[in-house]
């Protein structure tokens, strides 16, 4: 493999957070690992640097004003005018989700007859082609986006149908958000009673866990209310994140046994610590917490949505329960508590299957090649 000069273009990027974010900067950080170059277009906000070198990345953070549509225009004039000012700099471009950012840069990729991705977030009806579609504007740039066509990446075939209602026949490749399997691996019981000793999580009970956004489609006030009364005092829960629902969580979470946290740098640790994770979402794309955890060797337990219900084979790597179906719920719950042994087999199956499918260096391996393609 050639060495490549890939820019990565995302509206948000680290030290943000959110799923997209994160993907983007372990994409990033494993092609700069194999020898690549990589530069990274993002929105300047607050105080941050214009230009920053970061595990082996250059971030340059484009100055954006005002906001929403203001906003939103600046990034995409300043991602169209820095690729075409540095036309000679990069072979591909590689937007993370199909906003305005991704109309300036498949713009630009086309008049410079090189390869533009684009990747679909979000999970079906609730995701950003979904919302697109009920605006005006929305519509118009679905429709342009289309008309250059891009290669667009959807995680899971579910997003991939969707896609194809919004944009017609573009092409579409399926390839799955990575992990990497080094950071995230299970921990022996050793290790797993020192983390819980040094987190302050009690030794005794199993711990059921979620990381990642605090908003209503993930469900956590319903979950929590639920698994308080199946749990009966039997287990532990920890929620790591951030979000619009943090305040209703934290009053669900007030009865004890639940720890509300923020978010970490040590998620590998939390993850290690852990025993099950839960997802309760309306919808999916492809959660990154639920193949961290998958990957830590933690038992899922999700609603059957999405791009989870593709990833989990119920009873084998995971347990899944119908979206609305709470007495499917409680009874998954008392059995991830009763059932002896379920819990580390199910965790040792996740591991197993994301070793086999989503392993970091896979998708990596699949990108550089799309990055060589000479059409897209």
């Amino acid at each position: 493999m050639r060495t490549l000069s890939v820019v990565m273009v995302s509206a948000g990027f680290w030290p943000a957070v959110g799923g997209s974010e994160r993907q983007a900067l372990e994409q990033s950080a494993a092609l700069a690992a194999r020898g690549h170059r990589v530069t990274v277009l993002t929105r300047r906000l607050g105080r941050l640097a214009a230009c920053e070198e970061f595990r082996g990345l250059s971030v340059r953070r484009l100055p954006v004003f005002g906001a929403g549509a203001l906003d939103s225009f600046c990034f995409l004039f300043g991602v169209f005018y820095w690729l075409l000012l540095h036309w000679t700099e990069w072979d591909a471009v590689h937007a993370h989700l199909a906003g305005s950012p991704a109309l300036s840069a498949t713009l630009a990729a086309r008049l410079l007859g090189r390869p533009a991705l684009v990747k679909l977030g979000g999970g079906r009806g609730i995701g950003e082609l979904a919302a697109s579609s009920r605006t005006a504007w929305g519509r118009a740039k679905l429709r342009v986006l289309g008309a250059l066509r891009p290669l667009f990446i959807a995680v899971v075939r579910d997003l991939a149908d969707e896609a194809r209602e919004f944009l017609g026949p573009v092409p579409i490749e399926v390839l799955p958000n990575g992990v990497d399997t080094s950071t995230f691996s299970p921990a022996d019981a050793a290790r797993k009673k020192e983390l819980r000793v040094r987190l302050g999580w009690p030794a005794d009970l199993p711990v059921f866990l979620y990381t990642g956004r605090f908003i209503s489609e993930k469900r956590l006030p319903w979950f929590l209310r639920l698994w308080r009364e199946a749990s009966a005092g039997r287990a532990f829960a920890v929620l790591v994140g951030e979000g619009p629902e943090r305040a209703a969580v934290e009053i669900e979470a007030s009865g004890g046994r639940v720890r509300v946290l923020a978010p970490s740098e040590a998620l590998s640790e939390i993850y290690a610590a852990a025993d099950v994770f839960f997802l309760p979402s309306t919808s999916e794309g492809l959660s990154n917490s639920l193949l961290e955890a998958m990957s830590s060797g933690l038992a899922p337990l999700a609603s059957a949505v999405g791009g989870t219900a593709e990833t989990i084979e119920d009873g084998r790597t995971g347990l899944l329960f119908g979206r609305n179906d709470e007495p499917a719920l409680f009874a998954a719950v008392r059995r991830l508590i009763e059932e002896k042994g379920l819990v580390e087999r199910l965790g040792r199956a996740a591991r197993a299957e994301v070793e086999a499918h989503y392993s970091l260096s896979r998708v990596i391996e699949r990108l550089e090649d799309l990055y060589c393609m000479e059409t897209l």
